[in-house]
């Protein structure tokens, strides 16, 4: 795996080793082989690193495989040529294996070769069609550029979401990728001390982002996002979450939203209130889409201009509705201007009060997305289907889509919280390879 942190998900690109068994294959047979090979695979893997293929020409040759395959190799891809039981030397590797059979559309021949070497431990994947080997390898990568992550949590914790996990060690244990806890009066520091030169170029920059700029409102946030920058390259991290609600808000009033959308713009993952499995969420849907995420809160009661909510009345009866409709409103204030329908964001306060900075862009309607939130023991996920209706300015939060569901019930009755990452599209497929790579368990709601 190649993975540039700074980049985020943009920086990701998963290694193929190619592969054919060509047991007594002369040199100039082996070269027109790896020709023929190559030039299936160069366009179906074009924004991928592929390696030259090897061919394998003797039992001796099959028996050093382990020796000459590159660390960074995330997957062989196994072009099923030749004759198979010598396949079975591809278990010492401990490297998942892609079947490449007729231009990419695995069938018969394929699920002999797969149910061969699952009895060797090798997983064993057959994709059909091009599409699904881009869609696989990149389940691969995100696997591998989980491990080789780290996620900054800014701010005290736990934070006021509780369904989380707050140990960080256990994370690492259980996923590999480090987490590290930064005080939020350290990333203040940092802001009041960037340059002032620098702070100009960026709200120069951001000034053809808005239909309504307005230096003075952005200036904090432009502040922060400059010093969680330079904090992310320090720590070479690569995705984030703050406490802004109870610890950041405590000590200055700057909302992060807009900062934290430009991150995700920006390919890395960045989240809300210290919530640290929303943001795992995240980290997972990007890496596997390599695609912007954004979070949000499930309800089921519509929105409320703020501060505050509906009196109860109201949301009993709108709770009533949804679960006959099973629709769910999604709502946040982080919206990234990649996965808006619209070119600038409109500037707004925050939460109706006259003061804070959010932006708002309006999201794609009639569009497929995948919802996904991780248990606080990191054991399972759970992935949620749903189809967005529309889309408005609700202000308190910023922006709510709401989303036919296949069943509001079950989501009720299931989930861990309210706070869930979303993608565009359905990534369920994604999910269950990423769920058999990892052993994380997998609920399809």
């Amino acid at each position: 795996m190649i993975i540039d942190l700074s980049r985020g998900f943009y920086g990701i690109k998963a290694v193929l080793q190619p592969i054919v068994f060509s047991i007594g294959a002369s040199k100039e047979e082996s070269e027109k082989l790896k020709e023929k090979f190559m030039e299936e695979l160069k366009n179906v893997y074009s924004t991928e690193e592929l390696l030259e293929p090897i061919v394998v020409t003797s039992e001796y040759e099959a028996r050093l495989l382990p020796f000459n395959i590159d660390r960074k190799v995330d997957a062989i891809i196994l072009w099923a040529h030749g004759r198979r039981y010598i396949y079975r030397r591809l278990s010492w590797l401990k490297i998942p294996v892609i079947i490449w059979d007729e231009r990419g559309y695995c069938h018969a021949a394929s699920w002999d070769i797969r149910g061969f070497l699952k009895h060797w431990g090798v997983r064993v994947i057959t994709p059909i069609g091009p599409e699904e080997h881009k869609r696989v390898v990149k389940v691969i990568s995100a696997v591998n550029a989980f491990k080789a992550s780290k996620l900054i949590v800014f701010g005290r914790i736990p934070a006021p979401n509780v369904a989380s996990q707050w140990c960080l060690e256990e994370i690492e244990r259980k996923l590999g990728l480090v987490t590290e806890n930064i005080s939020v009066d350290y990333l203040l520091e940092k802001a009041e001390r960037i340059d002032a030169e620098r702070l100009e170029k960026t709200l120069a920059e951001w000034r053809d982002l808005f239909i309504n700029f307005n230096r003075e409102a952005l200036e904090g946030v432009a502040k922060l996002y400059l010093a969680i920058k330079d904090i992310l390259e320090e720590r070479k991290a690569n995705a984030f979450t703050i406490n802004c609600l109870e610890d950041l808000f405590s000590k200055k009033f700057i909302p992060p939203c807009i900062a934290l959308a430009k991150f995700i713009d920006e390919g890395i993952v960045a989240g809300c209130e210290a919530d640290i499995n929303v943001a795992l969420s995240m980290m997972i849907l990007s890496f596997i889409s390599r695609s912007p995420v954004l979070m949000g809160n499930i309800y089921l009661f519509r929105p409320w201009p703020g501060p505050g909510f509906p009196p109860s009345e109201t949301k009993i009866k709108d709770i009533e509705e949804s679960l006959k409709t099973n629709v769910v409103r999604l709502t946040h204030d982080v919206i990234p201007l990649t996965m808006g329908v619209k070119s600038k964001w409109a500037l707004e306060d925050y939460h109706n009060m006259g003061k804070g900075a959010t932006a708002y862009v309006p999201l794609k309607t009639n569009s497929d997305v995948t919802l996904l939130r991780i248990s606080p023991d990191l054991s399972e996920m759970i992935a949620i289907k749903g189809k967005i209706l529309k889309v408005e300015d609700t202000i308190h939060c910023r922006f709510s889509a709401w989303i036919k569901v296949r069943n509001v019930r079950e989501i009720a009755d299931n989930a861990y919280t309210f706070h869930h990452a979303m993608v565009y599209g359905d990534y369920t497929r994604e999910l269950k390879l990423f769920s058999e790579l990892t052993g994380i368990e997998l609920k399809v709601l």
